[in-house]
């Protein structure tokens, strides 16, 4: 009886070291889907609520739309917001706000004005401690057309949190790694930043879950280049591997665990195609000669270990600026590709912030955006 209680207690406390090691205790375990989950996200959702007849199959089974906070808060009409809210709630589709934008500063606090209108944020000029909660509070604010519409959020996806609080403006068009903005010094500052934007919005919105979004084509990984090959060390933003350690550890001490992780690398990075040409210098290591795809299934399979879902965002850069077709060809097969060379994400996300597709219904449209998602349920999910 003694051999076998120590016995117990030493499978006990190896079992117990385990979970410690893996990072996977319950209390931080990120939920992950049953099944793969199919996202969606548009700047201009508008029509799925004008003409919820027009996309009657993905209805059944989109199980996530996304928002992007300025569409809601200066874009979107408030009479499309409640109608779409209405086919959202019919279905059991929930919502997903991408926002987090810490390196912008709005010029207005009063959201309730009607839609659309300009947008008028402006970059800001340097990031300082406690710019998490600031940012949270405005971002509250600009939700305020969506909730009047009866819509809340279920998920909060931070887009590229540490990259726009360390190297802000980004988004500005610049090429190198830093600009004349000035961000905050360490990821460790960063990661504080972050976890006082979240807990702004649990207070709020005590069920919400929070997502990281990486553009990962833009940072090194594990000592290795980044896509462009430029800035120190070829790793352009840095090397991602401490950044998501360091977030995922901090978030997690702070009783503030991310609920998963987006990876955004458009096909023609995974593949190696997308050119690097003026005005980017030349790389120290053409994209050619590193396997991207493996890369981001390396992403995938870290983040998996620490008990993070993963989303990957996908679409594609070369046929969002040629055509509707082009969009849906190429990113169909970048669904085909990832799948074939291993990578299992919990959450497909098929959104655009490029031209095309222009059109998003109906669904019967094998080139509209509604008719690619109709072709996705059938692979992802078998119907």
């Amino acid at each position: 009886m003694g051999m076998r209680r120590t016995l117990l207690i030493g499978l006990s406390l190896a079992c117990l070291a385990l979970i410690a090691d893996r990072g996977l205790s319950r209390e931080f375990r990120a939920d992950a889907p049953k099944s793969p989950e199919v996202w969606f996200g548009h700047v201009h959702p508008e029509p799925l609520g004008r003409e919820p007849d027009q996309w009657p199959t993905v209805q059944r089974e989109l199980d996530v739309l996304q928002f992007a906070i300025n569409a809601v808060a200066f874009i979107i009409p408030q009479e499309d917001l409640k109608r779409l809210g209405a086919v959202l709630k019919r279905n059991s589709i929930r919502v997903s706000i991408e926002c987090g934008y810490f390196d912008w500063e709005p010029q207005q606090a009063d959201f309730t004005g009607p839609n659309p209108k300009r947008i008028s944020d402006k970059p800001r000029a340097s990031l300082k401690p406690g710019i998490g909660a600031e940012t949270a509070r405005i971002e509250m604010a600009k939700i305020e057309p969506m909730l009047r519409a009866g819509i809340k959020p279920d998920f909060i996806v931070m887009d590229g949190p540490v990259r726009r609080l360390i190297h802000p403006g980004a988004d500005t068009g610049r090429i190198p790694a830093h600009g004349d903005q000035v961000g905050l010094p360490t990821v460790e500052a960063a990661a504080d930043e972050v976890i006082a934007y979240m807990r702004a919005w649990k207070r709020r919105f005590p069920s919400v879950r929070f997502l990281a979004l990486t553009n990962f084509p833009n940072w090194g990984w594990k000592g290795r280049v980044a896509y462009w090959a430029s800035g120190p060390d070829g790793m352009y933003w840095g090397d991602y591997f401490p950044v998501i350690q360091t977030l995922i550890k901090r978030t997690r001490e702070a009783r503030m665990p991310l609920a998963g992780l987006v990876i955004d690398n458009p096909y023609e990075y995974a593949m190696g195609t997308m050119p690097v040409a003026p005005p980017w210098p030349p790389p120290s290591k053409p994209p050619s000669e590193t396997n991207w795809m493996a890369r981001v299934i390396e992403l995938e399979r870290y983040a998996e270990s620490q008990g993070l879902p993963v989303s990957l965002i996908v679409n594609s850069q070369k046929g969002g600026h040629e055509s509707d077709e082009a969009f849906a060809r190429y990113t169909l097969e970048y669904l085909s590709a990832y799948r074939t060379a291993g990578g299992s994400p919990q959450r497909y996300v098929f959104q655009t912030w490029y031209e095309h597709p222009t059109r998003l219904i109906p669904d019967t449209d094998p080139h509209s955006m509604m008719g690619m998602l109709r072709d996705v349920i059938r692979i992802v999910k078998g119907r």
